[in-house]
């Protein structure tokens, strides 16, 4: 019985890491009052979000990357589930005040669970590099903000939303820095930008 060997594919974590970077940084430009991009946030996590990180991350999967490719897969599906959600379940949340909260709540809710999601992130981070580790402890942070604003509400919601914007505008420099660097340092085979050692 012969076992046919399937061919080296390009690493897909670069078209994930900067999906993720344009997403996070559209959305923390409207949360920190800078512009208003809100409305480009759902078609950018629905589209975007699967088809650039989520196929990036079965690119990875393919490649034996356990790390990078449940990276894109995961937050590929947070992300569709989230603009789903947002889409088709937000509008009808407003008929009264009790559904709204009960929204608020439950959204609230699934971005805490996705914070401790990438805290785990942040621990197998130290792994791979140091700027992968800025990028995925800051998204916790920007998570948990944004979890306990849609909880808390009120006031105390739009300072957590703005901190969660500003918190978001460095995650996304980082993930930037990070997609650039995993590209062009592969690309001319030399550190053109440096991420940072690995620590065990």
């Amino acid at each position: 019985m012969s076992i046919t060997t399937m061919p080296v594919v390009a690493s897909g974590v670069p078209t994930s890491v900067f999906g993720f970077a344009t997403i996070i940084t559209i959305l923390s430009l409207n949360n920190a009052g800078i512009i208003d991009s809100g409305a480009m946030f759902l078609p950018a996590a629905m589209v975007v979000g699967v088809l650039a990180i989520g196929i990036g991350g079965l690119y990875e999967l393919r490649n034996g990357d356990l790390f990078g490719g449940t990276f894109g897969v995961a937050y590929a599906a947070f992300l569709l589930a989230t603009g789903i959600g947002l889409r088709f379940f937000g509008p009808a949340a407003t008929a009264d005040a009790a559904t709204l909260n009960a929204f608020g709540d439950a959204v609230g809710a699934w971005f805490l669970l996705w914070a401790l999601v990438s805290v785990f992130f942040t621990i197998g981070a130290r792994l791979v590099n140091t700027t992968a580790v800025i990028a995925f402890a800051f998204l916790a942070i920007v998570l948990a903000l944004a979890g306990l604003a849609n909880i808390i509400g009120g006031d105390t919601a739009s300072t957590l939303t703005k901190l969660a914007g500003y918190a978001g505008l460095i995650d996304g420099a980082a993930a930037f820095w990070l997609a650039g660097g995993l590209l062009l340092n592969t690309m001319y085979g030399r550190d053109v930008l440096r991420l940072g050692a690995a620590r065990v």
